[in-house]
């Protein structure tokens, strides 16, 4: 009889072993998909990155070119003449 309820131990054992198994397995498959999906936001997320900062870099571009269009409007301004020659 002691025999008979070691062996009905190791089964139950058995038993809930393979089913934490199970368990384990299902939380290790949605971890990857978390992992792949993240990685698949990074790469979208790099992508945004670089368009930004193309983006930014044109802005800039085009800053200068304000700039320089407006100190030379600032600069016409003192020279003053509304569009004629000032004779001194």
């Amino acid at each position: 009889m002691d025999v008979e309820r070691t062996m009905e131990f190791i089964l139950q054992r058995q038993a809930k072993a393979e089913n934490e198994m199970a368990a384990m397995r299902k939380l290790v498959v949605a971890g990857m998909r978390i992992i792949a999906k993240q990685g698949e936001n990074l790469n979208k997320l790099a992508v945004a990155q670089k368009e930004l900062t193309a983006e930014v870099r044109e802005l800039a571009k085009a800053q200068k070119t304000t700039e320089t269009k407006l100190q030379g409007f600032i600069d016409s301004l003192r020279r003053g003449g509304n569009g004629r020659h000032s004779r001194n």
